[in-house]
């Protein structure tokens, strides 16, 4: 079960209120998948705060496809937008149903990390895309409403000592 906050009720106060939770500083080992979106999701919410953008909202089919792109490179050797065996991006969303017949707009990209130990917190994971200008235009994008957030505990190589993937992708879609 997805808990989400819309803006101004109790749970989005007190979630505001704390900051994005100890899971921000967590090692991969120690988090579990929804610990990781979670707090990947609050910190680049917390960007686009600053930058003073709304909030990108959680889309399931979007968390699905990257969580199946965070699992497809585990142990494989790939680390890119396009591993063996899938297709591109937008095959991946048109496959979980985000991008469908009948839009007339829409829009979509991808952020991927991976780190290990203390390089693979969620926190340390957002700087380094901040830190980055195409990873950084994607948190900032005025065009993205929707967002799902894929964490798999593992690396691109088959060492998988304390290690997480990451996959963020973006999206809008105008009926």
């Amino acid at each position: 079960m997805v808990l989400v906050a819309a803006p101004g009720t109790p749970f989005a106060a007190r979630a505001k209120a704390r900051g994005c939770g100890a899971s921000a500083k967590a090692q991969p080992t120690s988090l579990r998948p929804g610990e990781a979106r979670d707090a990947v999701l609050c910190l680049v919410n917390k960007q686009r705060d600053k930058a003073g953008l709304g909030n990108l909202h959680r889309d399931k089919r979007l968390q699905r496809a990257a969580q199946r792109h965070s699992d497809r490179m585990d142990g494989t050797g790939c680390f890119d937008h396009t591993c063996g065996g899938e297709g591109e991006l937008g095959t991946r969303l048109e496959s979980v149903d985000y991008i469908e017949g009948g839009l007339s707009h829409w829009a979509y990209g991808e952020n991927i990390a991976w780190g290990r130990h203390r390089l693979g917190t969620p926190q340390q994971i957002v700087d380094a895309w901040m830190h980055s200008s195409g990873h950084r235009a994607n948190i900032l994008s005025r065009q993205f409403r929707d967002v799902g957030v894929g964490f798999t505990k593992g690396s691109p190589s088959s060492g998988r000592a304390n290690a997480g993937i990451y996959t963020m992708d973006f999206g809008l879609r105008v009926g």
